[in-house]
């Protein structure tokens, strides 16, 4: 069961992934069968922006994806009733021995996108204005009383202690990512063929095999750097309850190897995520002998039991399987630690006399008190790109966002960053177009936008990048702007190293700055482009490494 919420800048993706699936087909072991909903805004050409459920066959056709099928027309896939009742039809429909369940969209682990929203964890429906909240997700899968043996979560910074916690007893196995995921996602193709071939393999089997066949994609492309993890789910009580423990063994006398633990343990795009594992082999390495040295032996000891199958590729070194939220103060506020209170793992009625992680995290960072204050955000950004005489241009071109805190984001990186989403790579997608939306709330400051000139295409070595912006706070309407005249950009005098400003940038055949959004106290407008540099932008650090083109295109 593929639960798609494509109505978002993934659209694209989502066709793409079903035509993985076509490839292998439906047969009368396996059946594959998907509800997906896409959005006409980012996939003007797809015909079918309602909701569908496909029971997808084999088509041996990787250039088209058949989307047609049962119409529920345009209905709130963020909304827990709707996957409820997906589950439910889909075990009713094609009733089997065995059940996995895909949630395929946008994530971002227990994380709140927005403060004053509920919380959200994954399943993005931009036309509805929904995102399921992380507690939603469980009771959809609980409501539709269908005790699943797989929940692969096919999104970004799902792989965490407090989600497997919220999914204690409604499934066997978990499979998820500790790091942001890219737009290309899970391959269905390998993934479905090996359980094709096999379709006696264990419930155990199959999770592993999602890990294997995810890092098998990954790990020749040094694009990207990768998570992915599968967990035992009747061990998670047991991993609680030692947590739990922990929770109540450091104290302030703790404190500064704690901070020294986040500053020097494996974390992710959310940088309050930790991997569990790394953080309590450093707290035992360097703590005192003592009740909260042993416990963190104990959880170490536990990972065997715990992951099923944990790989990583690229930087992502020290990826164990499962991560924890361990932020520092500047990393939090109150808003948000009381938000994370709500989780099951943190409910103080299930653990009154020992306390829990959340209440251990908010007496950490003490409130929350100095941490960031967010702006509204509520824009997006689009390039596209052509030939200079408007022809199509197969050029890869990247859209960078330097967001507040410095850091940069991409496609090619992961589809979530701490203040948005971005959409498919171009490479995976095979349009020329990259988008980025951010977050109905965001860090306070500046958001420059570039656009890159990668790589030339088989027919096209030069681009005319066009940037287009949607902002109601700049523009007063919800329209799509083009507030700069069309760069172009090609390989002729590429970028290497030598600049200390952004506006140097533009000095450089494939480098265009072309401006920044700010957003402080809830406003903001677009200003400065390659004719209004501003020498006071400057680069602190490389970039992170660029991706290495894809094998394959048609992904």
């Amino acid at each position: 069961m593929v639960y798609m919420g494509a109505d978002n800048n993934l659209s694209d993706a989502g066709a793409g992934d079903i035509n993985e699936m076509e490839t292998v087909g439906s047969n009368d072991n396996v059946a594959i069968v998907v509800q997906a909903e896409f959005s006409s805004k980012y996939s003007p050409g797809l015909t079918t922006p309602d909701t569908r459920r496909i029971y997808v066959q084999n088509d041996n056709n990787t250039n088209s994806v058949n989307l047609t099928g049962t119409s529920l027309g345009n209905v709130n896939m963020g909304a827990p009733a709707t996957l409820a009742a997906f589950i439910t039809w889909a075990k009713a429909t094609y009733p089997a021995e065995h059940y996995a369940l895909v949630i395929w969209d946008h994530g971002s682990g227990w994380k709140a996108r927005e403060v004053a929203d509920p919380l959200r964890g994954a399943v993005q429906d931009e036309t509805s204005g929904s995102f399921m909240s992380l507690p939603d997700l469980a009771k959809a899968v609980a409501d539709s009383g269908v005790h699943l043996d797989i929940v692969n979560f096919d999104a970004c910074l799902m792989a965490m202690y407090e989600v497997a916690y919220e999914f204690r007893g409604l499934t066997d196995y978990m499979v998820f990512s500790e790091e942001t995921e890219p737009g290309a996602g899970d391959p269905y193709d390998t993934i479905l063929s090996a359980l094709k071939q096999n379709p006696t393999m264990s419930s155990r089997t199959l999770a592993s095999t999602i890990v294997d066949k995810y890092n098998d994609y990954y790990a020749p492309n040094t694009r990207e750097s990768t998570t992915k993890s599968a967990v035992d789910m009747a061990q998670i009580d047991t991993l609680d309850a030692k947590i739990v423990a922990l929770s109540t063994a450091l104290d302030s006398s703790t404190n500064a190897v704690v901070a020294a633990a986040q500053a020097n343990t494996r974390f992710y795009t959310y940088e309050s995520n930790h991997d569990l594992f790394h953080f309590c082999q450093y707290l035992s390495t360097n703590l005192s002998a003592g009740t909260a040295k042993t416990l963190c032996d104990e959880i170490v000891a536990m990972k065997g039991s715990v992951v099923v199958n944990s790989k990583y590729t690229g930087s992502m070194a020290n990826s164990q399987g499962l991560a924890i939220y361990i932020p520092t103060a500047g990393q939090t506020n109150a808003d948000e630690l009381a938000q994370y209170a709500l989780l099951k793992s943190n409910l103080t009625t299930r653990a009154p006399a020992t306390g829990t992680w959340g209440a251990y995290v908010s007496a950490l960072t003490t409130g929350g008190s100095g941490g960031y204050t967010p702006a509204t955000g509520n824009f997006s950004v689009y390039i596209s790109w052509t030939k200079p005489d408007g022809s199509a241009c197969d050029a890869d071109l990247d859209l960078y966002i330097n967001e507040p805190d410095g850091q940069w984001h991409a496609p090619w990186m992961g589809q979530t960053s701490p203040n948005g989403f971005f959409s498919q790579d171009s490479t995976d997608s095979g349009e020329s177009s990259e988008y980025y939306v951010t977050n109905a709330q965001v860090m306070s400051g500046d958001f420059d936008i570039f656009a890159n000139f990668y790589a030339n295409g088989s027919s096209c070595t030069q681009a005319r990048v066009h940037l287009w912006i949607l902002d109601s706070v700049t523009y007063g309407d919800t329209n799509w702007h083009e507030p700069f005249a069309a760069v172009d950009l090609d390989l002729s005098n590429d970028y290497t190293s030598g600049c200390a400003t952004f506006s140097c940038m533009n000095t450089y055949s494939d480098w265009w700055w072309a401006g920044w959004m700010t957003r402080l106290s809830g406003g903001g407008a677009l200003s400065g482009n390659q004719a209004l540099p501003n020498p006071g932008k400057s680069i602190n650090l490389m970039f992170k490494q660029k991706k290495d083109l894809p094998s394959r295109l048609n992904k």
